[in-house]
């Protein structure tokens, strides 16, 4: 067990030396009257505290033996943790005004805590030392009642702690302050584990029951709790970095699973790319969002330079939900991939039409598209990239005797737009072979 303990508090202590320097910067920077996050900082130092206290054997005397002042400062570092986290949760509940009133009492309130303990240590010991043995509990009442006072403060605290970290995340929009309170009661909740081992180490010894046994398990949920309100607290300040690798990284997925629709589309038109372009997926590593954009708007331009080209006029398509609009998908593909391979459409040449998939794919081809839009992609209302006035099914008033299918929309913010233009481009990579092939 203690090699065990010589592992486990040491990384935990890092973890919270971490996390306090991570809170104090800020406070460092002008952030001092910052309530809320000065109770964090004291917070994660405290722990930091116990921990590192905890962690040599020859600091702190065998587990069941000796009981010294010693470790009755590392059990009241606990109780500061404690504290400081109800003064966080109330900074954060409360306006300002009623915060400080409401701190202030709790504060009073919980100073009763060491006070009790030191008074009930202090009355044990002039019975002799103390020791964590409990096979008679009359031989050293003071010593028990002190532990017994320890260990429900102990409880009331994290149970406090616990459900008004569960009931914040319900109120808070923020989505990585709703997680790290989660995870904080979480860990509050896993902490308990520990008072439990220790109140049977109290009351339980004298029916048999084995302090050495679980003696390891109740310190380790400890440590775990620890760990996981570490997590928790600090998760808004570093969540959204998080948020912002993840949509970084979906962000160049997108980018990729483009390229198909867009190589195919710049082959038969390489004016619709800028002279600097590559191509290259790595040189959107940098300025991703921008290279994003500017793929998504080469692919809007590629399907309008296909209205000179053979297609099916006015077979714009808006996506569906699920099945269906994976079907959706699939048929502008086609229409993309029969009009590129039919190649350019001479002078009064008449319309070819796209080949399309079988089955329910073909069902969904239709003359109109989202009444949302209620845009018009060559005299038929669609959903489409191809864009013109308003009108009927025979207007033509760009003169081109129409256009292929155009790739709709996804809706009107950039994000459902590129999902999908993703579909229609991975749909369009798995039937672009086939539909050349039909060409030639």
């Amino acid at each position: 067990m203690t090699g065990i303990t010589h592992i486990r508090y040491p990384i935990a202590a890092l973890a919270c030396w971490i996390a306090f320097a991570y809170t104090l910067v800020p406070l460092l920077r002008g952030h001092r009257r910052n309530a809320g996050l000065t109770a964090l900082c004291v917070s994660f130092g405290c722990q930091g505290m116990y921990l590192a206290m905890s962690t040599p054997a020859r600091w702190t005397g065998t587990l069941f033996g000796t009981i010294t002042w010693y470790n009755v400062s590392v059990q009241l570092w606990i109780i500061a943790v404690l504290a400081s986290q109800q003064i966080l949760l109330i900074h954060w509940m409360y306006p300002q005004d009623e915060a400080r009133v409401r701190a202030r009492r709790r504060l009073s309130l919980l100073a009763v805590v060491p006070v009790t303990m030191a008074v009930l240590f202090f009355l044990a010991t002039l019975q002799g030392p103390p020791r964590n043995v409990f096979t008679h509990l009359g031989d050293q009442p003071f010593f028990v009642a002190y532990q017994a006072a320890y260990l429900t403060a102990f409880v009331v605290g994290k149970v406090l702690v616990a459900r008004a970290c569960w009931h914040f995340a319900k109120l808070t929009d923020h989505a990585w302050v709703r997680r790290g309170l989660r995870i904080a009661a979480a860990g509050a909740a896993v902490e308990l584990v520990y008072p439990a081992g220790r109140y049977a180490d109290v009351f339980l010894t004298q029916y048999g029951w084995n302090p050495l046994q679980w003696s390891d398990v109740s310190r380790t949920t400890l440590t775990i709790g620890m760990v996981l309100n570490i997590v928790g607290w600090t998760a808004p300040l570093w969540g959204p970095r998080v948020s912002a690798a993840r949509g970084w990284l979906a962000d160049y997925r997108s980018y990729r699973l483009l390229r198909p629709l867009w190589l195919a589309l710049h082959q038969a038109h390489p004016e619709i790319s800028l002279p600097s372009s590559t191509g290259s997926d790595l040189s959107a590593l940098y300025d991703l969002r921008f290279h994003l954009h500017r793929r998504v708007i080469e692919i809007r331009d590629g399907c309008l330079a296909l209205r000179g080209h053979h297609g099916v006029p006015g077979a714009g398509l808006a996506p569906g939900q699920g099945a269906a609009e994976q079907r959706h998908a699939e048929a502008e593909a086609a229409h993309i991939a029969a009009a590129l391979a039919a190649g350019p459409r001479a002078p009064g040449q008449g319309q070819v039409p796209a080949t399309v998939p079988d089955g329910d794919a073909a069902d969904s081809l239709t003359t109109g598209g989202p009444a949302a839009d209620g845009l018009a992609v060559d005299g038929a209302t669609t959903g489409g990239l191809m864009m013109d006035g308003p009108g009927d099914a025979t207007q033509d008033p760009a003169g081109t005797g129409g256009a292929p299918a155009s790739v709709a929309v996804g809706g009107p913010d950039f994000s459902a737009d590129v999902a999908w233009l993703v579909k229609v481009s991975r749909a369009f990579a798995r039937l672009r072979p086939a539909t050349a092939r039909t060409g030639q």
